[in-house]
C-alpha cells in the first residue's frame, strides 16, 4: 500500500526547483505549455448535481495522478471555460498540474457548457452546487481528497463563499480581488452610495449569462434548445439592482455574516488600484482563527503577474496581469501554498511574514509605463501592534496634529469635482487610474499640513471622523487623502465615501434633520504609502463625486466644523524596503509603443460643452466594435465591445446619465453568434428612470428581444 509519505515523495520528484522555494533574484518562472508531457487535459466532463442538471468542466491533471492522487483546485466561474477564459486557463492549469497539483475549471450553472439557466449573481442555488463539485473532486481517484478554491473577482466571490460553508473537503483558498461583503465593496453600492460601475457591469454581466453553450461539446442538436432557456430566463439587471438600495437579504446573501464557521486557510490577493481591495485585511481581522496570508501590489483588478503565453513578446497579455508593475512570478508562490495545505509538504509558506504590501511612493499614474515607485514592505502579523493611529486635526489654517479653534467651513455641491477618478474600479487600461487631484482639490473644502519635515509611511485603513450638518436631508460626504508635492501636483493616496443618511448603518437609512449637527466616521480604503518629506497631506472633501457616485437628489451645502474633526492614519515605523521571498517582474510595461498615463490631465476625454455656469461634461469609454481573436484548439474567434457614456450638466444634479452596452460575439464556419445589452439610468429628485434592453442573433436573424422600463423610487439616494 502507499503510504502518505511516499506520495509526498514521488509527487515532490517531478517539481522544478522554481516551483517550490523563490526568492527575489533568482531566476523567473517560465510557462507550462498545454502539450507539455507532465500534463493531462480533459477537455470536457460533466459534473452531476442532485438536481439532475450537469455542470461541465474542463480538467488539468499531473500526468502522474491515476497513480498518485493530487490535490485539487477548483475555480468555479460563469466566464465560460471553453472560449471567454480558456487563455488564462491555459497558463494557470498546466503550471499548477506540472507541480503537482490538480485544477479544475468549472462553469456555474445556465453559463458555458452547463445545463441550466441564470437569473443572478450569487444565487443559493449556485453557492450549493459549489459545495456538491468540492464533494464530487474529493472522491475522484486522481484526487487524495483534499479541496481548494481559486479565483479571482467572481471566483473570489465563489471561493469565499464556500469558505463560509466550511465543507470538510475544502482545506484552503486562494481569494483575489474579490470581497465577502457585497454591499460594503462589490460594485454596487459604497458607503451606501450608488456608484457607476453597477452600469456597465451589468451589461457585461448580461451578455455573459446569456451567451449560448458550444455546440462542439454540448452537441448541435442540443445548444439551441440550452440558449432559448438562457434567453427566456432575461431579466433587467440595472432594473434589479437599483431596487435594492440597501443592505437586505439580497446583499447578505453571498456575504460571510458568521466568520467563526470559517475553516480552511486563506491567501488574501489584493490591489491598490482595486475596489475590492478593504476584504485583504478585514477577512484577517475578523477571521483570525484560520491561519491568513495577504498579499497587496500596485496592481488593478487583476492576478500579481503570470508567466507570458508562448510567442507573445512586447507588453505583456492579459493573461499576463500584474498592471501595473512592479508584479509578483505568482504561480510559484501559489503552488507552495497549494502545496503545502493539499499535500501536507512542509515549506516555509507559513512561517513568511503574514502581510506582504508594496507602499507606494507615488501613485502609479505618474510612472507608467514604468513601474510604480515604491518598495515591498511586510509585516509578520496583521493586525501589527508596530502600526499606531496618529491624529491630524482639520483646522481652519489646515492640516495639524493639534485640534485648533472651532469655526464652521461651508461648501457647495460642485458636480464637477470626481473626474480626476474616472470610476471606483480601476482596470489594467491606465486611463482608469486615479489621476492628479490637484483640479479637483482647487473645488473641495482642503485641509493641508505644513511641509513634512521627515518621511510618513502609512499602512493601514485611515478614519475620517467629521463634524458637519447640512441643509438637505439627503447628502453625501467623499473624502480625499492625498499628498502634495512643492509643484502642485496633488497625489492621491485613498479616499472614503458616505452617503450621511447611512450615518448610523446600511440597513436602515434615516434622512439628515437640515441645519441640525452630526458626527459622522468613515474609513478609507486600505493604502500603503510614503509621504515624503517636504510634502504635505492633503485632505479633501466634497459632497459630491460624479462621475463615480450618483449625485443627491438637490445640490447640498455641507458645513465642516474644524477643530474637531480630524483624519487618524494608520502610521508605520519608517524603514527601508526588504526583498520579498517571490519574484519580481519588474519595467515589464515600458516599451517604446506604451503611452504615459494621462496622470496629468484630469478631464482627458471628457467633453465639456455649453456656457459656463450651464456646461455639460461627457465621458464616454469604449467602442461598439466587437474585437477579438481566434481562441487556440476551438476553432472559435471571441469579441467582445463595451461603451459606457456618463454625462452631467454642472448645475442640475438630476442631469446624471449613465448610459452602457456590451457585446459578446462567437464565430467560426458553423455558428456565428451575437449578443447585445444596453442600458440608461437617469434621476429625478424622488425616482431613477431606468430602461434596458437585450438582444441576440444566429447569423443575421434575431432570435430574442426584450425590453423593460420602470421608475423606482430613490430610497435617501
Amino acid at each position: 500500500m502507499t503510504s502518505r509519505r511516499s506520495v509526498l515523495g514521488l509527487v515532490g520528484l517531478a517539481i522544478p526547483a522554481w516551483a517550490l522555494a523563490r526568492r527575489g533574484n533568482e531566476t523567473l518562472s517560465t510557462l507550462v505549455t498545454i502539450d507539455d508531457p507532465g500534463v493531462k487535459i480533459i477537455e470536457n466532463l460533466y459534473i452531476p448535481m442532485q438536481d439532475g442538471v450537469r455542470l461541465a468542466a474542463r480538467v488539468f491533471l499531473p500526468a502522474s495522478a491515476d497513480k498518485v492522487p493530487a490535490g485539487a483546485v477548483l475555480e468555479y466561474l460563469p466566464y465560460r471555460k471553453r472560449d471567454g477564459y480558456r487563455y488564462r486557463d491555459d497558463v494557470a492549469g498546466p503550471f499548477l498540474a506540472k507541480a503537482g497539483i490538480a485544477f479544475i475549471r468549472v462553469d456555474i450553472r445556465g453559463t458555458g457548457d452547463s445545463d441550466g439557466s441564470m437569473l443572478d449573481e450569487y444565487l443559493p442555488i449556485e453557492q450549493a452546487d459549489a459545495l456538491a463539485v468540492i464533494e464530487w473532486i474529493s472522491r475522484q481517484r486522481w484526487c487524495n481528497g483534499n479541496v481548494g478554491m481559486r479565483g479571482i473577482s467572481y471566483g473570489s466571490f465563489t471561493a469565499l463563499q464556500a469558505a463560509a460553508k466550511a465543507p470538510a473537503a475544502l482545506k484552503a483558498i486562494v481569494s483575489t480581488c474579490g470581497t465577502e461583503q457585497r454591499y460594503l465593496d462589490d460594485v454596487h453600492y459604497r458607503g451606501g452610495c450608488l456608484i457607476n460601475d453597477q452600469f456597465t457591469w451589468a451589461m457585461e454581466w448580461q451578455v455573459v449569462m446569456r451567451a449560448p453553450p458550444d455546440p462542439a461539446i454540448v452537441g448541435a442538436d442540443r445548444w439551441r434548445g440550452m440558449w432559448q432557456e438562457r434567453l427566456q430566463a432575461s431579466n433587467p439587471l440595472t432594473l434589479l439592482w437599483n431596487e435594492h438600495q440597501t443592505l437586505d437579504e439580497k446583499w447578505r446573501d453571498g456575504s460571510i455574516q458568521d466568520y467563526g464557521a470559517i475553516r480552511c486557510a486563506i491567501y488574501n490577493v489584493a490591489g491598490m488600484l482595486d475596489s475590492y481591495l478593504p476584504s485583504a485585511t478585514r477577512m484577517m481581522e475578523r477571521a483570525p482563527q484560520v491561519p491568513q496570508k495577504a498579499l497587496i501590489g500596485p496592481w488593478a483588478h487583476k492576478w500579481p503577474g503570470y508567466p507570458q503565453p508562448r510567442g507573445h513578446h512586447g507588453v505583456p497579455t492579459d493573461a499576463a496581469n500584474g498592471s501595473p508593475g512592479p508584479g509578483v512570478d505568482w504561480l510559484p508562490v501559489e503552488v507552495r501554498w497549494w502545496r503545502h495545505w493539499l499535500l501536507g509538504e512542509s515549506n516555509t509558506i507559513m512561517s513568511e511574514p503574514r502581510i506582504w504590501a508594496f507602499r507606494e511612493d507615488r501613485p502609479a499614474g505618474v510612472s507608467y509605463p514604468h513601474d510604480t515607485r515604491g518598495a515591498w514592505v511586510s509585516e509578520p502579523a496583521w493586525p501589527s501592534p508596530e502600526i499606531k493611529p496618529q491624529n491630524w486635526y482639520l483646522n481652519g489654517d489646515g492640516l495639524a496634529p493639534a485640534a485648533g479653534v472651532q469655526t464652521e467651513l461651508a461648501h457647495h455641491t460642485n458636480l464637477t469635482i470626481g473626474f480626476a477618478n474616472p470610476q471606483s474600479d480601476a482596470s489594467g487600461d491606465p486611463k482608469t487610474w486615479w489621476r492628479n487631484q490637484a483640479g479637483d482639490d482647487a473645488n473641495s473644502l482642503c485641509f493641508d499640513s505644513p511641509p513634512l519635515k521627515a518621511p510618513i509611511d502609512i499602512m493601514g485603513v485611515a478614519v475620517f471622523r467629521v463634524r458637519l450638518r447640512a441643509d438637505k436631508p439627503v447628502a453625501k460626504l467623499c473624502a480625499r487623502l492625498t499628498e502634495v508635492t512643492p509643484d502642485g501636483q496633488s497625489h492621491f493616496v485613498t479616499y472614503a465615501l458616505l452617503n450621511l443618511t447611512h450615518r448610523d448603518g446600511h440597513v436602515a437609512p434615516a434622512p439628515l434633520v437640515p441645519g441640525a449637527m452630526t458626527d459622522v466616521r468613515i474609513e478609507a480604503q486600505f493604502a500603503c504609502y510614503r509621504f515624503a518629506a517636504g510634502t504635505r497631506i492633503r485632505v479633501a472633501l466634497s459632497e459630491t463625486w460624479w462621475p463615480v457616485v450618483w449625485p443627491s437628489p438637490e445640490p447640498v451645502t455641507l458645513n465642516i466644523t474644524t477643530g474637531t474633526s480630524w483624519v487618524e492614519l494608520p502610521v508605520r515605523p519608517t524603514r527601508a524596503g526588504e526583498t520579498p521571498p517571490f519574484g519580481i517582474y519588474r519595467e515589464r510595461y515600458l516599451t517604446t509603443d506604451v503611452a504615459p498615463a494621462p496622470y496629468a490631465q484630469p478631464l482627458a476625454d471628457v467633453q465639456i460643452s455649453g456656457e459656463p455656469g450651464h456646461r455639460t461634461f461627457t465621458l464616454t469609454d469604449g467602442s461598439l466594435d466587437p474585437e477579438g481573436d481566434p481562441v487556440p484548439g476551438t476553432g472559435t474567434t471571441y469579441k467582445e465591445a463595451y461603451q459606457a457614456r456618463r454625462s452631467i450638466c454642472e448645475d442640475d444634479p438630476n442631469s446624471a446619465e449613465m448610459e452602457a452596452t456590451a457585446i459578446n460575439v462567437y464565430q467560426r464556419s458553423d455558428w456565428n453568434v451575437k449578443l447585445r445589452a444596453h442600458s440608461l439610468c437617469q434621476s429625478t429628485p424622488t425616482d431613477f428612470i431606468c430602461t434596458e434592453t437585450f438582444e441576440a442573433w444566429e447569423d443575421d436573424a434575431v432570435v430574442f428581444s426584450r425590453s423593460w422600463n420602470r421608475v423606482i423610487p430613490r430610497n435617501l439616494v
